[in-house]
């Protein structure tokens, strides 16, 4: 999944389904965070913002954009992961491309 945004903007929001072996990821009661790192530098440009939850059952997300995330002119990487209430945590969901382009 590729998301288009332009530099400094904070809208749309990034919603998500979560699903693993295309099955739906219950997230009752656990947490999820968003990280974001440059797809040619490495550099961690979001290290695990948390997420809000809008459907458990179904696995829905919503990530909230803050100003400091899309400052930055690039192609990046993004994966959300999963603390779920027993402590264990998964990640390795489907990746996405985050590209931000400049402000005209």
């Amino acid at each position: 999944m590729t998301i288009k945004l332009v530099q400094n903007d904070t809208l749309p929001v990034l919603n998500a389904t979560i699903m693993k072996d295309g099955c739906l990821v219950d997230l009752s009661a656990a947490t999820v965070k968003f990280y974001m790192v440059n797809a040619d530098t490495d550099a961690v440009k979001i290290d695990g913002k948390s997420c809000d939850i809008i459907d458990a059952k179904k696995g829905k997300v919503r990530y909230s954009w803050e100003a400091e995330d899309t400052d930055t002119v690039g192609t990046y990487l993004g994966e959300f992961e999963v603390t779920f209430t027993t402590g264990k945590i998964q990640t390795g969901f489907k990746q996405l491309t985050i590209i931000i382009r400049d402000d005209i």
